[in-house]
């Protein structure tokens, strides 16, 4: 069985940030952040400052290792507990310490979403980010159905119809802040329309 943390909720839509600019959120509903491909020091910075709900790709924070104590600095200092990581290992340990880890996994074939499941630890708290995440909705539903929730679409997402038809499918997506600005009415709507039965609930292995 697989799913997030009680208390730790992955947010419909994140905007992903490096930091250059002050994080302004499009009010969309269930929004976050995500910091990625980021200075340490930007990231002490921005965290702190913001509000909304953020997450962090560990892999990609220079001046941080993504390894046990890079895990605990993020959550304690940071007070971050959504951390995205291409390493089981550092997905396992954030799972344990009580925080949401997604594992991050290439989908631009079958093949590569395979291997990475093969890997993936069974265990309360680890999830999986779909790179690129336009490859969902031309998954077969077999495929979909074996990846643990909750399940994030991270990548290559740029129209309305390709963001909403990720949002059927995922827990969760990732957009760029031009992008998501770009669809707010449309994600608005979308979000408040209808609540995904399944969000960040249990999967069978």
């Amino acid at each position: 069985m697989r799913s997030s943390p009680p208390d730790v909720r992955l947010p419909r839509v994140l905007v992903a940030s490096s930091a250059h600019e002050p994080v302004r959120l499009p009010p969309i509903g269930d929004v976050g952040v995500l910091y990625r491909d980021i200075d340490l020091p930007a990231l002490l910075g921005s965290a702190v400052s913001t509000t909304a709900p953020k997450a962090v790709d560990l892999d990609t924070v220079r001046g941080l290792r993504a390894d046990d104590d890079g895990v605990a600095f993020v959550i304690e200092r940071l007070a971050i507990r959504i951390m995205m990581t291409r390493r089981p290992q550092v997905a396992q340990h954030v799972a344990e310490v009580g925080g949401l880890a997604l594992l991050h996994t290439l989908a631009f074939d079958s093949t590569g979403v395979s291997r990475a499941l093969d890997s993936l630890p069974l265990s309360l708290g680890i999830g999986v980010a779909v790179s690129p995440g336009l490859a969902l909705p031309h998954m077969l539903p077999s495929e979909i159905l074996r990846l643990p929730r909750p399940l994030l679409a991270y990548g290559l997402i740029m129209e309305a119809s390709d963001a909403l038809a990720c949002l059927s499918l995922a827990d969760g997506m990732v957009l760029g802040l031009d992008v998501a600005t770009s669809l707010t009415r449309v994600l608005a709507l979308a979000m408040s329309d209808r609540t995904d039965p399944r969000r960040n609930r249990p999967t069978r292995s």
